[in-house]
């Protein structure tokens, strides 16, 4: 608590922490006293600063439970406030409580008139302490603040000391060298901020001139390549198609002259066809004239051809009967009763083969030869009744055993016999339940009406008395009140056991093989009556049956097909034959008359053949040609053949033509007509291949005209070419070994390596920019204009290259400078740092600074693993001897960050790779500490809390001589909380602060140390237990043996010197 007051006064409430550890965190308004009741809490804590014999100055803070920020103040007797005049009494609590109330620092400074008091603002307030010599030290460096706060908590006991080597060096070396030497660097850093934009500048223009450079060169070696092949290539194609075109024109007039001579033979085939043509309308109109002498009427056509049709039937069906008499005997019944025969057995073919597939569809056929219904039908259908008959009452006589052998059914007679009756049971006893089972123990309905067993018991009651006659080996008879019943003896004796339990197998086989017997005896049942019942449904099934039975032989059998009539038309037939004579008579008149008029409808009918032949050639899609219609056309080719005549004989006349031998080579018409198609074929093709011709000129003098076009778009010049130079080889044919393909791709290649240098620049695609003016956009600064010597260029290259690293290392240089002067600093203010080590530890091994138990505090340092001392003797040390163009220095003044130069230095150097250029340049970096408690014998003691205190607390004094100004006067405070249990420790400390003139402030339960009148004031705070309310109860003050209760009158009663 008592460190927390003098933070509170000294340091300000910026950076307080509490310098002990209590139940929950303490903050500045934590300081305060609760009160009961009160939303609103104030509070001062001040020190009386005795800066002379009995002369004041108040230093204080003024607190509120509202905010964690305490506002300074200071309390004075004069009005400046730069030299402080001092109080002649010192203030008391009581002072600065006015009508029984804490007020606020602001009302506080108007209100009390025995002195003057200002608040302050933190900086203002330790200039005006330093200045007036109250403070030793310059708090308003906020490194020295933190540093002495640290201290002035280091000293209490409750907040324990760390004592791991980063915190001891920041706790006795603070971070203030390190800043000067880090704004050090940054100023000289931004001194040379410009060489820095130089350098990277210029590192760029190196990094675009390698990375272009390659390009523009890549760009240049493609470029001559192209234009090159390209050359080449044009060359050749102006060559190709000038000898195809001179070799074109020279084939054309030769394809002229033969399209002539073509033509000329065409006329004449023409004509010869024309001659033919006419020849044809000639015949055509004989064709027409002959048929119209010999039309004759549709009406007689129908007549004598119905007339011949009708009586050549009555013929035929005469020659039939004829056939069937010579089958017959000639005689007439036969033929009659062999017709109704072959009938009859056709029908029943018909009939046979219906049954058939009638048994086929319904699953009849296969048990159907073998059946008793094909053997006899009658006897089958009188047995059936009794065979059904039988198959039911063996199916009761199992259903009745499958019931008796069950012992689980209660209609069981087995089970009421093993529940009623006495094993073994006797042969007869066995029959008689087996007899009875079939009736069962239920009452049957009125319908099945039949015999049963209700009560077994009565039944079998005196059972053997009412047996009668047992010499039969095959049953006996059974008296029922006087009615007598035969029962034959069961096959097999079941019941003849002592044992009950030994029936369940036994039964149990019984009926599973009752139940296997009832299934097949009731699926045989079925299965007949079904059969019977399909077959039944068929008509007149006992004569289809009678068929079956001579199936082969109606099935082989096949009807006369004259027979296969019907009954009147059979009877037609014979009506006719009865008037053959008269039939074959009128049969011979109307043929005669037929065939004449078949002759003529022949040659009518050849006529209009050749009459639609000639048509169809003459007269296409046309129809009704009359006879006028002809001679008109006659007359018209007549007149078209005149004219060819005299068109040919022109040709004739113009070429050297024989006729006789064309007349030779075209004989028939149809011959005509093939050389006429072949003519027109071929000057057609004739045609084509001249204007194919045309094209293949015209595409030649575009090809050489677009050759000499683009030779000249590519390479600025009219190129010179030989007209008497053939080439025979397309350059563009080949495909991908062509020259055109070759001359292409170099072009392609060309395009795409500038394309890609463009598209880097965000420019768009330009195909007429040149080497000159690509070079001038990729580097401007090496080529300003874009008039280039393209054979120049590399060494234009090379020499701004060599410009620029010279540049760049006149920088690297400067840079190099600053690191230099940079790490000769740290070098120094490392050094300074191992001094003042040493001196600590020679001021904790001094014979007053002895901790009991024969301890010493000690402080020692060894040098860091991570950032070995020796590169900044190795870098100063190349430094130092200029070896500046070489080795390490050679590549960092490639290196354009100085950060990165600096970490590259210290790698290569021998330093780790995970490292920060502030760490470099921060001095304490480079050396660990160790402070330990070390007997004589140098051997480590962990020591106990009071001497690990007292050593921590000359470490503190230790610092704090490390940040005081030598000479200065001012407070020297050491708050030690809890000292009582420091034990002897407290006096060493004691004396050790007489010593080095500092004053121990300590709040305790018990008094540390022995009470002496020798420089110490111990002061006891007691509380009002008899107020109810919040009371200030004065300090009594131990200042000797005496207990004083008044202390102002004591101060006042001392002498000046005291």
């Amino acid at each position: 608590m008592i460190a927390d007051m003098i933070q509170l006064i000294l340091v300000s409430s910026s950076e307080f922490k509490s310098a002990t550890d209590g139940n929950k965190d303490r903050d500045v308004k934590g300081m305060l006293l609760a009160s009961t009741g009160k939303l609103s809490l104030r509070g001062y804590v001040f020190l009386n600063v005795e800066i002379r014999p009995k002369k004041y100055i108040v230093i204080g803070v003024y607190i509120e439970s509202t905010s964690n920020v305490a506002e300074m103040f200071i309390i004075q007797n004069g009005y400046d406030w730069e030299e402080l005049t001092p109080l002649n009494m010192p203030i008391f609590t009581k002072d600065l409580i006015i009508n029984d109330k804490v007020d606020t620092l602001n009302n506080l400074c108007e209100k009390i008139d025995f002195a003057r008091m200002k608040s302050f603002k933190r900086r203002n307030y330790h200039q005006v302490l330093y200045n007036n010599e109250i403070l030793s030290l310059d708090l308003t460096k906020d490194e020295t603040l933190k540093t002495y706060a640290n201290i002035l908590r280091s000293f209490s006991r409750g907040k324990g000391f760390k004592t791991e080597s980063e915190n001891l060096k920041k706790f006795l070396f603070g971070d203030d060298e390190q800043n000067i030497i880090m704004e050090k660097y940054r100023e000289e850093v931004g001194n040379i901020s410009n060489d820095f934009h130089e350098h990277k500048r210029y590192q760029e223009e190196i990094d675009l001139i390698n990375k272009k450079q390659s390009s523009l060169k890549n760009a240049l070696d493609k470029s001559k390549i192209y234009k090159s092949t390209y050359s080449e290539f044009l060359f050749k194609r102006y060559n190709y198609w000038n000898t195809l075109k001179r070799k074109t024109v020279v084939e054309q007039q030769k394809a002229v002259e033969e399209l002539e001579n073509k033509k000329v033979e065409l006329k004449f085939v023409e004509n010869q066809i024309k001659k033919f043509k006419i020849k044809d309308l000639e015949e055509l109109l004989d064709k027409k004239k002959t048929i119209a002498n010999l039309a004759y009427k549709d009406s007689y056509k129908e007549e004598i051809e119905s007339k011949y049709f009708n009586i050549k039937q009555y013929q035929t069906s005469v020659e039939t009967v004829d056939n069937w008499l010579t089958l017959n005997d000639n005689q007439l019944e036969k033929v009659k009763e062999w017709y109704r025969f072959q009938t009859k057995e056709n029908e029943n073919k018909r009939n046979l083969l219906a049954f058939i597939n009638y048994l086929k569809d319904n699953s009849l056929i296969n048990d159907f030869d073998t059946s008793n219904w094909l053997i006899d039908f009658e006897k089958a259908n009188e047995n059936f009744p009794i065979e059904i008959e039988k198959l039911e009452k063996e199916i009761i006589e199992l259903e009745s055993l499958s019931k008796f052998s069950d012992l689980n059914n209660p209609e069981s007679l087995v089970r009421w016999a093993t529940e009623n009756l006495n094993f073994p049971i006797s042969h007869t006893i066995e029959s008689i339940l087996i007899y009875f089972q079939k009736y069962g123990k239920a009452k049957p309905s009125e319908q099945n009406a039949n015999r049963y067993v209700p009560f077994p018991e009565k039944l079998f009651e005196n059972i053997e008395s009412k047996v009668k006659d047992k010499k039969d080996h095959h049953g006996f008879w059974l008296n029922l009140d006087g009615v007598y019943e035969y029962i034959e003896y069961s096959p097999n004796h079941f019941l003849n056991v002592a044992n009950v339990e030994s029936l369940i197998k036994p039964l149990s086989e019984i009926k599973e093989g009752v139940g296997k017997k009832l299934n097949a005896l009731n699926k045989e049942k079925s299965s007949k009556e079904k059969y019977k019942e399909i077959l039944f449904k068929f008509n007149n099934l006992q004569e289809n049956i009678d068929l079956y039975k001579r199936k082969e032989e109606l099935i082989s059998f096949n009807i006369e097909e004259s027979l296969d009539v019907s009954e009147s038309k059979f009877e037609q037939f014979i009506q006719l034959y009865l008037d053959k004579d008269n039939i074959l008579n009128q049969f011979n008149l109307i043929q005669k008359e037929y065939e004449d008029f078949l002759s003529i409808k022949t040659v009518i009918e050849e006529c209009n053949k050749r009459i639609q032949k000639l048509e169809t050639d003459l007269f296409s899609n046309k129809e009704n040609i009359d006879i006028e219609s002809i001679e008109k056309e006659i007359l018209l080719q007549n007149k078209e053949l005149a004219t060819q005549q005299n068109d040919l004989q022109k040709l004739i006349n113009k070429f050297v033509f024989d006729e006789t031998l064309l007349q030779k080579k075209y004989l028939g018409n149809q011959s005509l007509l093939k050389g006429k198609y072949e003519l027109e074929k071929e000057c057609r093709e004739i045609s084509d291949d001249i204007q194919q011709k045309e094209n293949t000129i015209s595409i030649s003098n575009q090809e050489l005209t677009e050759t000499e076009q683009t030779f000249e778009q590519l390479f600025k010049h009219q190129p010179e070419y030989d007209e008497n130079t053939e080439e025979f080889s397309n350059p563009e044919n080949g495909g991908f070994n062509s020259l055109k393909n070759k001359a292409d791709r170099s072009k392609i290649d060309y395009e795409v390596v500038v394309r890609k240098i463009l598209e880097e620049m965000n420019l768009p695609y330009d195909e007429s920019i040149s080497i000159g003016k690509l070079a001038n956009l990729i580097l401007p600064t090496v080529f300003p204009t874009s008039v280039v010597d393209e054979d120049l260029i590399s060494s234009n290259i090379a020499d701004r290259l060599s410009k620029l690293t010279q540049d760049i290392q006149e920088i690297g240089s400067r840079k190099i400078e600053i690191l230099g002067s940079i790490f000769n600093e740290v070098y120094k203010v490392y050094t300074s740092y191992l001094t003042k080590i040493n001196e600590i530890d020679a001021f904790l091994k001094k014979k007053n600074k002895i901790i009991t138990g024969g301890n010493r505090a000690s402080l020692t340092s060894k040098k860091s693993i991570y950032y070995p001392d020796s590169w900044l003797g190795n870098f100063r040390k190349q430094l130092n001897t200029q070896i500046n163009n070489t080795g390490l220095f050679s590549e960092l003044r490639e290196e354009i960050d100085i950060n990165k130069m600096m970490i590259k230095a210290f790698q290569q150097l021998g330093g780790s790779t995970k490292v920060e250029p502030e760490d470099l340049m921060n001095p304490k970096s480079y050396f660990d500490l160790e402070f330990d408690l070390k007997l004589e014998n140098d051997e480590i003691n962990s020591g106990s809390n009071g001497q690990t205190y007292a050593a921590n607390a000359l470490l503190c004094l230790a610092r704090l001589s490390l940040i005081e100004e030598k000479g200065k006067k001012g407070l020297k405070i050491m708050p030690i909380d809890e000292a009582e249990g420091l034990g002897s420790n407290y006096n060493m400390l004691h004396e050790l602060a007489k010593k080095e003139q500092y004053q121990v402030v300590t709040m305790a339960i018990e008094t540390a140390g022995e009470i002496t009148d020798d420089g110490q004031y111990i002061y006891i705070m007691n509380d009002n237990n008899l107020a109810n309310i919040d009371t200030y109860v004065p300090p009594l003050g131990i200042f000797s043996n005496e207990v004083i209760q008044d202390i102002d009158e004591y101060i006042n009663t001392k002498p000046d010197n005291e």
